[in-house]
Order: structure tokens, then sequence, then C-alpha cells
């Protein structure tokens, strides 16, 4: 069975563009696609999809107050990709704190919203590639090379997987490559998230690279 997607968005004529690129792709099954924030809100509680698709700017609420939405046990959206034009890190990373695994540019092309959905449900955090080099950039300057006692001590392959997370690779990808199983990948990936106080793999990458682990 498809993953089931909503999409939210106010612009029409770029909602109709997402709608027709999901549509084209034939990988999900859009069961709604709305405008409003109040719309949103009333599907998530009523009749939550597997994946939210939002903007964050909305005539009546914030997207990323959607996606904080999803924390809560009786809403059954378990992933998250903010799609929006605002590309400054506050916004990032106020997405990726939310629980946003991915965070797309309108910029980009929308035919490849299809391939960054899939990388997703896949276990990976699609990042638009101008956003990507903005916060490798910024962390890179503000990142120091000393490690203190505060900072969270991973071993050698939780610290193998992070580096292979953080290149975009997917857990059954990451176990091929050290040769151990999707499920060994899977537990050490948890306790990565575990160590660095973290919910999914964008905000892990971020974290790791703030302090110098990566």
């Amino acid at each position: 069975m498809k993953p089931t997607l909503m999409i939210v968005e106010d612009c029409e004529i770029t909602r109709e563009r997402l709608e027709n690129a999901i549509h084209h792709g034939g990988s999900f099954r859009l069961i709604s696609s709305v405008g409003t924030f109040k719309a949103a809100v009333s599907i998530l509680e009523n009749c939550p999809p597997d994946i939210l698709l939002t903007d964050i700017d909305l005539p009546d609420g914030n997207g990323i107050d959607l996606i904080q939405m999803l924390k809560q046990p009786n809403i059954k959206t378990e992933l998250a990709i903010v799609i929006t034009i605002f590309g400054d890190e506050g916004h990032v990373i106020e997405a990726l704190k939310a629980g946003a695994s991915g965070y797309l540019l309108k910029d980009d092309e929308f035919i490849e919203i299809n391939n960054a959905i899939t990388q997703m449900v896949q276990g990976g955090s699609p990042i638009s590639p101008a956003i990507a080099r903005y916060l490798l950039s910024e962390l890179s300057y503000k990142s120091t090379s000393i490690i203190d006692e505060t900072t969270p001590q991973l071993s050698e392959r939780e610290h193998e997987t992070l580096l292979l997370v953080s290149k975009g690779y997917t857990s059954k990808e990451i176990g091929k490559m050290l040769e151990v199983s999707f499920h060994t990948i899977n537990a050490h990936v948890k306790s990565i998230y575990r160590k660095l106080s973290v919910s999914n793999r964008a905000e892990a990458i971020y974290e790791a690279t703030r302090q110098g682990i990566i």
C-alpha cells in the first residue's frame, strides 16, 4: 500500500504544481491538499496521513506548529517535510527541532519532490543543496576542535554510522557498507539520537556538526 500524504500550501498555483508532481510520481497517495492551518489541523486530528508536506508561512498559522502537533500520541503522522521560500538558518533550525525530517526550498524543481519524500521514507533527511551548504559553512565556522566533558561520546561504529548518515545514505545502504544488518544500523541510529538528544537524522547531523563530532 502506498504511503499517504497531505499537502499544506496556501498558494493555489504552488499547491497544484505539488499535487501534479505527486500524482506524476505515483509513489504516494495524496489524500488531502489544503491551504490553511485550520484545515490541516482538522485532517491531522481526524484522518492523519503518513507524511506531512507543509509550507511554513500560512495565512492563519505556522507550518512549524503543525509539525509540533505530530508529537501528540493521537496523531499517527510520522514524517514531515517543509517546502518554503525561507532559507535562513533560524527557520531551518526551528523546523528541524520541531521534528521535520526534510527541508526544501521552492526554488528547487518540484518534480524532485518525489525523490525527496522517498529518501525521507527510507530514513534519509532531504535538504536543499543551498540550505545544506549554508548550514555546513555556518556550523564549520561555529564549531571547534576541542571536545569537552559535555560532548556526547559515540562508539567507533556509531561514529562511522553517523558519518555515512551525514552523507545521505539510508540504513539499508549503510548496513551493506559496514557489513551488518539493517536492524543493527537502526539500533546505532537510535543510540546516536539518545546521546545527542535529537529525534531525527537532520537534527542529529546538525548537532554532531555543531559540537565538532563530525
